[in-house]
C-alpha cells in the first residue's frame, strides 16, 4: 500500500480563543488559547493518521505563520511536503465562548505569483512517484490559483494515480474538466455546481450524471445530520446517522472524507466505506477540535448508522 498524499493550496493557523462570552468590550479576558493546523485537508490527514494510515500532506506555506502550520501537522504526526511561497500562510482566528456560541474571522490567503505557481507543480510532481492516491481539498487563496486543482490531477493522471477532490466553485468546476476519479462535496456544493436545486431522488441521479458525463465515476454526497449518499456506475447507496449532539460540526465531512478513503485502502465494500464516514462524521461533530477523531470513536457509532440501497430521499 502506498502513501495516501492530501493536497491543501491554502492551509490557515486555526487559532481557537475561548471566551466567557461573545458580548462586545473594549477588552475581553481569553481564558485559553487553542493553535491547530487548519484547513481541509489538514483535517483529513489528521484522521487518516490517527486510523494508521501512511499520510503525506503537501501543503503551499509562506513565511513565520506557513512554518507553524508545518510544525503543528508534524505534532499530529503527519509527514510534510511543503512548497514554499513568498507571502504569509492565513491564520483563522476563532472566539468561542462558554456557551459554544462563535465568531470567525477568515484572513485573505496569500496571493501566489504564475513562476510560484510554476515552482509549486514541479515540487508536486517530484514527490507524487510513490503515492497511491491524491486527496485535494478545500479552498484556493487567489485568482492564480484557480486552476491548480486541474493542473495537479493532470500530472497525477499522467503518473496513472487516482483522485479524489474535495473543493467547490471555480477550482473544481476547472477541476472537473481533468475529470477525477471521485467527487466528494456537501449539498450546497453541488447545487452551486450544477446551478441547480437538488430536491429529490431524481435531482440526485441526474446531478451524478452531470457529473458522470464530464468524467468523474464516483460521487459522495454528503448531507448533514440527514446523512450521505454515494454513486457509481452501477451503484447506490444511502447512508443514515445516529442522533447524537452536535458541539461542532466543523471538520466533520473531513472526518467522513478520511474514513470513507480508510475504509477503501483496507478492502472494504462501498457501502462499508460509507458506514465507517458517517460514523466518523458523527464522531467528529460531538467534540470541539476538528478531525480530533479515534477508530474506538468511530467503532462506538458505527453499530448505530443505517446503510441501504437506492436514493437517500
Amino acid at each position: 500500500m502506498g502513501m495516501i498524499l492530501v493536497v491543501t493550496p491554502n492551509p490557515c493557523i486555526d487559532k481557537t480563543l475561548f471566551i466567557e462570552s461573545i458580548i462586545p468590550k473594549p477588552k475581553i479576558k481569553v481564558e485559553k488559547v487553542k493553535e491547530i493546523a487548519g484547513g481541509k485537508g489538514s483535517n483529513v490527514s489528521r484522521v487518516l493518521r490517527q486510523l494508521g494510515v501512511e499520510v503525506g500532506h503537501f501543503v503551499l506555506l509562506g513565511g513565520y505563520t506557513g512554518q507553524r502550520v508545518k510544525s503543528l501537522i508534524e505534532l499530529d504526526g503527519v509527514s510534510v511536503y511543503p512548497a514554499w511561497i513568498s507571502q504569509l500562510t492565513r491564520v483563522v482566528t476563532t472566539i468561542v465562548d462558554r456557551s459554544w456560541q462563535q465568531v470567525a474571522y477568515f484572513e485573505p490567503g496569500p496571493v501566489i505569483s504564475p513562476q510560484e505557481m510554476n515552482q509549486v507543480l514541479l515540487t508536486f510532481e517530484k514527490i507524487i512517484p510513490s503515492v497511491e492516491l491524491i486527496v485535494f481539498c478545500g479552498s484556493v487563496s487567489d485568482q492564480n490559483t484557480q486552476t491548480i486543482y486541474y493542473r495537479m490531477i493532470q500530472i497525477a493522471k499522467k503518473n496513472r494515480i487516482k483522485t479524489i477532490i474535495d473543493s467547490r466553485g471555480v477550482p473544481l468546476i476547472e477541476a472537473l474538466k481533468a475529470q477525477p476519479w471521485m467527487v466528494k462535496m456537501n449539498r450546497e456544493e453541488a447545487e452551486e455546481t450544477w446551478e441547480k436545486k437538488i430536491n429529490c431522488g431524481d435531482d440526485l441521479n441526474k446531478f451524478y450524471e452531470f457529473l458522470n458525463s464530464k468524467g468523474v465515476e464516483y460521487l459522495i454526497l454528503t448531507l448533514g445530520e440527514k446523512g450521505a449518499w454515494f454513486r457509481g456506475e452501477r451503484v447506490s447507496w444511502s447512508g443514515y446517522p445516529p442522533k447524537v449532539a452536535s458541539i461542532n460540526p466543523v471538520g466533520s465531512g473531513d472526518s467522513f472524507l478520511a474514513a470513507f478513503i480508510f475504509g477503501l485502502i483496507n478492502g472494504k465494500k462501498w457501502n462499508e466505506c460509507l458506514g465507517l464516514g458517517i460514523a466518523a462524521g458523527a464522531a467528529n461533530a460531538q467534540t470541539w477540535d476538528a478531525g480530533a477523531i479515534t477508530w474506538n470513536d468511530i467503532q462506538l457509532l458505527l453499530l448505530e448508522v443505517r446503510v441501504e440501497t437506492g436514493n437517500i430521499f
